[in-house]
């Protein structure tokens, strides 16, 4: 009887910037075992999202899709090197801080829903689907303040649906009680 510990030695930190991108034509041709790895690489954007944020990062140019261990850790080295150096959750969303040489989008994996709001700086931005489901903000150089936010979709209106109730049934309750 014992234990197996494990420990990932290309741990990367929540809260990270790429210096390249694929687009969805690139991701499809890479074979299907070897996209994740090249997904340290490279973050994956739309076309809408190149023509908004590409002169952020260069195009990834690869001959060679396929990423040996090795590289795989130096991706994952690098990817941790540009993380942030705090992030901290709460029971509304979670905040980040990071500090950029320059502009640049920072990546969270952190499943993208409708549902998520983000300020940089206090600043209201774009919530972008990246990664095939994950979230990355645009930031500026210097010292940022990541803050995402995440409200369900309807919960608002559900709360509001539900008072409503409550009072129709304090208003209903009142009358049957005086007839």
């Amino acid at each position: 009887l014992g234990y197996n510990i494990y420990t990932n030695d290309n741990f990367i930190p929540m809260g990270f910037t790429y210096t390249q991108y694929m687009d969805k034509d690139t991701f499809t041709s890479i074979a299907t075992t070897s996209r994740s790895a090249n997904m340290l690489r490279a973050i994956l954007l739309t076309d809408e999202q190149i023509e908004k944020y590409g002169s952020l990062l260069t195009p990834m140019v690869t001959e060679n899709y396929s990423m040996s261990y090795d590289e795989v850790e130096a991706a994952a080295f690098q990817r941790a090197q540009s993380s942030g150096w705090f992030f901290e959750t709460d029971g509304l969303g979670f905040t980040s801080k990071i500090t950029l040489t320059e502009d640049n989008l920072v990546f969270f994996s952190v499943p993208y829903e409708k549902g998520w709001s983000a300020t940089v700086n206090g600043e209201q931005v774009e919530v972008e689907k990246v990664n095939l489901g994950f979230m990355a903000v645009k930031a500026p150089a210097g010292e940022n303040v990541i803050r995402f936010t995440f409200v369900p979709p309807g919960l608002v209106l559900g709360a509001g649906v539900t008072a409503g109730s409550i009072l129709l049934l304090i208003v209903y309750l009142l009358i049957w009680k005086r007839w």
